[in-house]
């Protein structure tokens, strides 16, 4: 069981018997056994026949509507679960403070020691000071975070926390192609700060498709407080998992698998030209009836700690951060974001899924299991945490 991520832009998807084929225009570009399919998902102007939609359904496979860029749109789900109780006990469990700090510091303390982590196998050769001066505070953060009593006070240290690490990022970069000066997002204006968008993006929908088929509500979460609209509970998990996106990023740019021209500079008359065309009826050809491109639409339900949209925002005065040379300049003005072009998302999106496969050594089964199903694993052990006060949630730190 895998997933399959179609990002070529007018594919149309139909059912032939127990297969899905893939045709651009009139040409065949593939099949795939539904069979051996777990997810199924569409970045952009993508065409699932109605045919396709009832072969998906019967065979519960999710499907999740991302933008170009990683913004998730929406999702084709079958009967959801009947685990009603569990709900009930998540609910339960959400609105209890000791309950909330008890996963929130969990999750935030693995995910600064796996920050750390990532910084000492780079600074065994680098041998840098301020990366030690680094080391040394992420390991007193991880200390706080560890006794901390209170949401407030763990966002604070997972704050100091996030740039502390991203302050030293860019010195695990050997690839003097790609340059990065901090965190940056909606928009991201650097091609490492699109990677990261992206892949936190692609791997929180994962995330959510495992949360509704184990029976959770993914937008009642823990660390990050229940809002409107917002998958809360995916961006708590999340946070034990994006330091595998960190750490893809620097393989892809340090293997050099991607160069600079794989992205998309976008100026601020750029935006302004794909926002007018998407308020304009589309042309009658193959994508008619596909859905409106809404890449730069800003995600407004998100707040401060959630999931980074790869696809920023409309340019609005003063919301950009500074980079410490400023704004680029290009050919219809100052470059405003900077995003995958359609080989850089394939070849992104392929190494991503790759790292899913990758199996790594699982201590609660004493097994080797593939990423993908030990994402699966901790999301069903959250399960039985949230149904005994006894169970104590173990984050997965990866050798």
């Amino acid at each position: 069981m895998h997933t399959l991520a179609i990002s070529e832009q007018g594919t149309a998807i139909h059912a032939e018997a127990d297969t899905l084929a893939l045709y651009r225009g009139k040409n065949l570009l593939r099949r795939v056994r539904v069979a051996e399919l777990d997810q199924l998902l569409l970045f952009g102007r993508i065409e699932l026949s109605s045919g396709a939609v009832a072969l998906l359904v019967r065979r519960g496979v999710d499907v999740a509507w991302l933008t170009r860029n990683g913004l998730f749109r929406g999702r084709l789900l079958g009967r959801y679960t009947k685990h009603v109780a569990l709900r009930l006990t998540q609910y339960r469990r959400a609105t209890d403070p000791e309950f909330c700090v008890r996963i929130a510091r969990t999750l935030i303390t693995a995910k600064i020691h796996q920050q750390r982590q990532l910084l000492l196998r780079a600074q065994r050769k680098l041998q840098d000071q301020e990366l030690a001066e680094a080391l040394g505070q992420l390991r007193l953060l991880t200390d706080r975070a560890r006794d901390c009593n209170s949401l407030d006070s763990l966002r604070g240290l997972e704050g100091a926390a996030a740039a502390t690490y991203f302050g030293q990022f860019g010195k695990l970069l050997r690839n003097d192609k790609f340059r990065f000066n901090g965190r940056n997002r909606r928009p991201p204006l650097d091609e490492v700060n699109a990677m990261l968008s992206f892949g936190y993006a692609v791997l929180g929908s994962t995330i959510e498709t495992e949360l509704y088929r184990c029976g959770l509500d993914p937008l009642l979460g823990f660390f990050h407080q229940p809002a409107y609209g917002r998958a809360s509970l995916m961006l708590d998990l999340l946070e034990e998992f994006r330091p595998t996106v960190d750490g893809l990023v620097l393989r892809v740019v340090n293997r050099r698998q991607l160069a600079p021209q794989d992205f998309e500079h976008r100026t601020e008359s750029a935006l302004s030209e794909i926002l007018a065309r998407d308020e304009s009826p589309s042309p009658s050809d193959a994508s008619a009836a596909e859905p409106v491109d809404q890449d730069l639409i800003p995600p407004w339900e998100e707040g401060p700690n959630d999931v980074d949209a790869a696809a920023g925002a409309a340019v609005r005065q003063g919301d950009n951060p500074a980079t410490d040379a400023g704004p680029e300049q290009g050919a219809k003005g100052p470059i405003v974001g900077v995003y995958l072009g359609d080989i850089g998302r394939k070849v992104y999106l392929n190494e991503l899924f790759r790292r899913l496969r990758e199996r790594l050594y699982y201590p609660p089964r004493d097994a080797s299991f593939e990423l993908r199903d030990i994402l699966r694993e901790q999301i069903y052990q959250l399960a039985r945490v949230l149904e005994s006060d006894d169970v104590q949630y173990v984050p997965f730190l990866p050798e």
